[in-house]
């Protein structure tokens, strides 16, 4: 059930169709919205310009400006940025799907609009406001302490995809003062020791100090001396990661399995491109819709603003670009990240999910696009690293 509706939830209709754009105004109303009927981009802009929206409904394809012409003009508007964009589209085809996402949509309806989807985007949206009240999910919040480039792209964004919610500190001084500010949300730390190790282990002193209990993780890029070694064992309670001797897959489980022991990875490190449209039917028999761009050996990382809860089993109905006929597949949810009202954690909304009793077509296609392995070594295999 959706929340009941109030003061914001003001619904921009953009579409050149006067029918289309009715149909939905119709419904809108009928579920507490206030519906705002636009017949195109430039209208869309210059109502952005006098109120912000709680959600805007976009069609693709329109005469005068193309759909995604406009959701990126609604992203890089200052009123726009952090209002979810929902592209409508024609039968969910996976072109059509990949522009919308380019554009930075958050999620797409195929056309002709099915209104319980819709119904449950539109409850999503909603959800997403109330739980400001709520905060994030206890266990998977970590501060990351990066200490260049390769911390801030391939490992935050892989614990984003593993489900995790980051927050990523610029240098010491940063991670300092967000330890204090966010310390009794935080679940985990991970501090990279290389470019300072006197002053990042300082840090990790006092992270120790003030939160015993949680997993303080300390890796580094570089040869240390055995007295940073040695202190890096006393306040981790494990010896320190060094990136030189492992490979990126290896390296991610090892950050994993500290900081949420236990928890079987999707083996985000080794996700490669893989644009789809996902059609989901959960336990209680909703059928609802997202797409992804990448997959994973055995897993699938779907945008979506509905996604179903972790641990669910779901049949999927999966187009690949360039097919007609969907293949299929059965999943279990290992994370489920609905949308949240815009903070300073970053994470990647929809769901991570572990194939099973894939049809033959799409493991087919796995196993030509999603190679086991893409070269790194077994785990526990030492080699020289590049990062």
């Amino acid at each position: 059930m959706s929340p009941p509706p109030n003061a914001r939830d003001t619904v921009f209709v953009v579409d050149d169709s006067r029918t289309a754009r009715e149909v939905v105004r119709l419904h809108l109303t009928r579920l507490g919205c206030e519906a705002v009927a636009l017949e195109g981009g430039e209208a869309c802009m210059a109502e952005l310009a006098r109120r912000t929206p709680a959600l805007i409904l976009l069609d693709l394809r329109m005469e005068r400006m193309q759909g995604d012409e406009v959701c990126r003009l609604v992203k890089a508007h200052a009123a726009g940025r952090n209002v979810p964009v929902i592209m409508f589209t024609s039968g969910g085809e996976p072109h059509e799907v990949m522009h919308c996402w380019r554009a930075g949509a958050d999620d797409f309806l195929p056309k002709p609009v099915a209104l319980g989807a819709l119904e449950a985007k539109l409850a999503a949206v909603r959800q997403a406001r109330e739980r400001v009240r709520e905060g994030l999910p206890r266990g998977r919040r970590v501060l990351l302490v990066e200490g260049g480039r390769f911390l801030h792209t391939f490992l935050g964004g892989s614990l984003e995809q593993e489900g995790l919610h980051v927050l990523y500190a610029r240098d010491m001084g940063d991670a300092a003062n967000l330890a204090v500010e966010h310390g009794a949300q935080l679940d985990g730390f991970v501090v990279d020791v290389s470019r300072t190790p006197r002053e990042a282990l300082a840090l990790a002193t006092k992270l120790h100090d003030a939160h015993p209990r949680k997993p303080l993780v300390l890796l580094s890029r570089a040869e240390e001396s055995q007295e940073v070694l040695a202190r890096a064992q006393a306040l981790g309670g494990a010896p320190l990661l060094e990136k030189r001797h492992m490979g990126a897959d290896e390296l991610l489980g090892c950050v994993l399995g500290r900081l949420l022991p236990g928890h079987a990875p999707l083996r985000a490190a080794e996700r490669v491109p893989f644009f789809t449209v996902v059609e989901f039917t959960t336990p209680n028999g909703a059928t609802l819709s997202g797409f992804s761009h990448d997959a994973g050996p055995g897993a699938l990382f779907v945008r979506t603003l509905t996604p179903a809860r972790e641990g669910a089993r779901l049949t999927l109905k999966v187009l690949l670009a360039g097919q007609r006929a969907p293949c299929t597949a059965e999943a279990t949810v290992a994370w489920s990240n609905p949308p949240l009202p815009q903070g300073v954690f970053r994470s990647s909304v929809g769901m991570g999910l572990r194939l099973e009793h894939m049809d033959p077509v799409l493991t087919q296609q796995f196993v030509r696009f999603v190679p086991r392995g893409l070269g790194f070594p077994a785990p526990g295999s030492p080699r020289a690293s590049g990062f």
